[in-house]
């Protein structure tokens, strides 16, 4: 007789018993605490904004005093137009970027600096253009920069003490004459006009009528010549109509009436 045994499947090991995730609960109740608190914030965000804000001005962060350094021809008038802010507003509700670029739309500002200093105080520094001369076109005249940029809102009559420079791309290339024909400052005093002929050369036209052709090149040299010549000759001082210069190492002088056959003029 053959037997079969088998084991009792009461015999079977019994699993341990879990324990609780005491870690993983306190985790998640973090991150559920934190994703509630952000969005309370996030829902709240411009009352909680305006309240900081009130507080600060409270504190005495407000506006009380605009400082503006630099300014020159510009009117006070405008630079306040152009920041445009309410006295006692909180300090740190100023958009200095707006300010900053309304002041650059104003036509003497080349350049703006706006800075708050606390606890009560707006610093506006400013960087005025430098008139440097009047173009005349067909529209009239205009006060030009020394990039040959036209100063806008400019009163005209308040720079007549300018030269007037004329002719196509004048404006461009007028800052560089002008300070050439410096370098003999008691010639340049009697310059009154410049026209650019044919964008290649000038003509300059002084306060007693005379006409001085310069030439295209060597210009420096050519001035330095007709400045000595007149210290030494008093050539401005002559009834003369044209000098004309453009021919080099030669000066060639029209007197505004002919001179008459035996006469020394």
């Amino acid at each position: 007789m053959r037997l079969n045994l088998y084991k009792s499947s009461d015999a079977s090991p019994r699993r341990p018993a879990r324990r609780l995730n005491i870690t993983g609960m306190l985790r998640g109740l973090v991150f559920i605490t934190m994703i509630f608190s952000g969005l309370t914030i996030w829902l709240w965000r411009d009352t909680i904004a305006h309240t900081l804000l009130e507080s600060s001005a409270d504190a005495g962060l407000r506006l009380e005093r605009v400082e503006i350094n630099g300014r020159l021809n510009v009117t006070e008038k405008s630079v306040m137009e152009a920041v445009n802010v309410d006295w006692y507003a909180p300090m740190l509700t100023l958009d200095l970027a707006q300010i900053h670029d309304d002041l650059i739309s104003l036509g003497w500002v080349k350049g703006a600096r706006v800075e708050r200093r606390l606890p009560s105080t707006l610093v506006v520094t400013l960087e005025e253009r430098q008139a440097l001369a009047l173009y005349q076109d067909e529209t009239g005249h205009h006060v030009i920069d020394r990039n040959g940029d036209t100063i806008a809102g400019v009163a005209v009559e308040d720079f007549t003490h300018l030269p007037v420079i004329k002719g196509p791309n004048a404006p461009a290339k007028a800052a560089g004459i002008l300070t050439l024909l410096k370098a003999e400052p008691d010639l340049f005093a009697e310059v009154w006009s410049l026209t650019f002929q044919s964008e290649r050369r000038w003509d300059v036209f002084l306060r007693n009528n005379i006409r001085i052709q310069l030439p295209e090149q060597n210009v420096p040299e050519a001035w330095e010549k007709l400045a000595r010549l007149d210290r030494e000759h008093r050539l401005m001082q002559r009834d003369l109509m044209n000098i004309d210069l453009r021919v080099p190492d030669k000066l060639v002088i029209r007197p505004s009436k002919p001179v008459r056959k035996g006469s020394n003029t």
